[in-house]
């Protein structure tokens, strides 16, 4: 029984060996798949008989299995297509065939070949022809689904989103920094009157050189016709009054700065010589010995050549451009979108109607002239003493029906927060640490998609948003390597794997993909040692056979 027992054996061990080899030829033909896990071989002794003592013991035959490698992670890659992934970690890619794409209840299947592709259906489809799966997810409350589906990219483009609110940073100087500003002239900082004046006539008095020499600033106010050192003016602005001196030394200029103190009150003179006192309040002006200035004073009362009402200091016409430009300075400038995604040009302008308050106006109409409007104001800001906003209480301003060019947004909200716009001092004089955003945005062409390490497939728009499409689950199983081997480097459940588990997977590489985990180098150094075994085993059985045939010889 030893020499048969021996040429038993001797075939389970070619049998093994054979089925080593097996495992090795596929190890190599596939170590250049993507995904592709490797078969090792193990062996195990059958011992066909065992004696009461050690010494009665024989070594027995040998069978083989094969054992998964489905654990051990291949190199990962890097590649230049968006849609290729490699997992980082545990897992597979849950994935199904193309009965898969109508069925209720597709069979999935799982797989660490992450060489996804769109195909003609802009499905994503690896190069062993199964179907990636995800969680779809709505993009307009980003809320996720439980249920997989096949991952489809639509070319279908983003939809316009009409603006709502602009969001404003700033900080406005204490004094801005305008051509009209003078620091000898403390009023000059405010914006001009002027600016809101529909007709000369109604809103300022001159006082002009009657004796034939064109006077300047510097010259003193007792030679203009009609004022004598000693005289005493009176100005009364919105009810308060104040007096001022002519002595022999007052100078226009001097009148000039006294009256530019008042807010509102707008004084200069021109090349001329004559001065020109302008009010967008009430105002009045009044001379103790007469002079050119009647007895009863002269009284300025804002009114409007339309209708006689009075004077709208929320619209700047076109004609006064120029001068509003000289008394503002720049807020900065945003693009909005109306309902069809048009974009909207919105410039702002803040202009400082009094200390710590200030108003902000945009262009309306670029393209205006003569009356036409220009600027519209947008509202008031208040500011405290330390350059907090104080004013609107709530931090934001409603512009209403905005438009520019006729083009309207609707209503927007121009919200500054609770400290984002502040008044604090500095020597620039001009609106600084200025940062404008708002909410809306025009259509959009899908330009490409890109995938994060939690697998959040976003779509990529020509107007530069983003959109939240899938999200690609990880599945992991409790005993992998129990799982089925089926086509294309691709995994079944089975009763004994357990059922996969969506909550401890790795993390996704994008633009990457994991190599096969068989080295060729191995799988070489394995099949010499198999060979050897193998003809180990052959000679075994030679051996057994020139036994045999010696025992047949004696009979003989």
């Amino acid at each position: 029984m030893s020499i048969y027992g021996a040429i038993n054996s001797a075939t389970t061990g070619l049998d093994a060996q054979s089925q080593a080899l097996e495992n090795i030829s596929g190890n190599v033909a596939n170590s250049s798949t993507t995904g592709y896990k490797r078969l090792d071989t193990s062996f195990s002794d059958l011992v066909s008989s065992t004696g009461s003592t050690q010494a009665g013991q024989v070594a027995g035959t040998v069978y083989a299995t094969s054992r998964a490698t489905n654990t051990q992670q291949g190199d990962i890659s890097s590649y230049d297509q968006e849609t290729y992934m490699a997992i980082n970690g545990s897992g597979y890619f849950v994935v199904t065939d193309s009965d898969g794409l109508t069925a209720q209840s597709p069979r999935y299947i799982y797989t660490r070949a992450g060489d996804f592709e769109l195909d003609e259906n802009r499905y994503l489809q690896n190069a062993a022809g199964y179907y990636l799966q995800g969680n779809p997810i709505n993009p307009q409350t980003g809320a996720e689904a439980d249920k997989l589906e096949p991952i489809k990219i639509s070319d279908q483009p983003m939809p316009a989103k009409p603006s709502e609110a602009i969001y404003y940073q700033a900080n406005l100087p204490s004094t801005p920094s305008t051509e009209r500003f003078n620091q000898d002239i403390p009023s000059s900082k405010f914006i001009d009157p002027s600016v809101f004046a529909t007709t000369e006539s109604d809103n300022s008095m001159s006082f002009v050189n009657t004796s034939g020499d064109v006077l300047s600033v510097d010259d003193v106010l007792s030679d203009v016709d009609g004022f004598d050192a000693g005289d005493q003016l009176t100005f009364t602005v919105d009810g308060a009054t104040s007096t001022f001196d002519v002595t022999a030394a007052t100078t226009i200029k001097d009148l000039l700065e006294y009256a530019n103190q008042f807010n509102g009150v707008s004084a200069d003179m021109n090349a001329a010589g004559q001065v020109t006192i302008e009010s967008s309040t009430g105002f009045s002006l009044a001379n103790s010995t007469g002079g050119n200035i009647p007895a009863g004073g002269i009284t300025l009362t804002p009114t409007s050549n339309v209708g006689g009402g009075p004077i709208d200091t929320t619209v700047v016409a076109a004609k006064n451009n120029q001068t509003f430009l000289n008394s503002s300075i720049s807020g900065g400038a945003v693009t909005v979108y109306d309902t069809n995604g048009t974009p909207i040009n919105v410039e702002t302008r803040w202009a400082l109607d009094s200390e710590d308050n200030w108003s902000l106006y945009y262009n309306s109409n670029p393209e205006a002239t003569g009356d036409d409007t220009a600027w519209t104001k947008i509202g008031d800001v208040g500011f405290d003493a330390a350059g907090r906003m104080v004013s609107p209480a709530d931090g934001s301003l409603t512009i209403p029906d905005l438009q520019v060019n006729g083009v309207s947004a609707g209503d927007i909200t121009l919200d500054f927060g609770t400290n984002n716009l502040t008044q604090y001092e500095d020597t620039i004089g001009f609106a600084t640490a200025v940062d404008i955003e708002q909410d809306g945005y025009a259509a959009g062409e899908l330009v490409g998609i890109s995938i994060n390490s939690e697998g959040l497939v976003t779509g990529n728009y020509s107007n530069s948003k983003s959109m939240p499409l899938y999200r690609v689950p990880i599945a992991t199983f409790a005993a992998e390597q129990e799982l089925q081997r089926i086509d294309g480097s691709a995994f079944a459940a089975t009763p004994t794997s357990g059922e996969p588990d969506f909550r401890n997977g790795g993390s996704i590489r994008s633009k990457a993909l994991e190599s096969s985990n068989a080295d060729i180098a191995g799988e070489f150094s394995k099949l010499i040692i198999t060979q050897q075994a193998y003809s180990a085993n052959s000679r075994v059985l030679s051996t057994a056979n020139q036994m045999l045939d010696a025992v047949l010889n004696i009979v003989r």
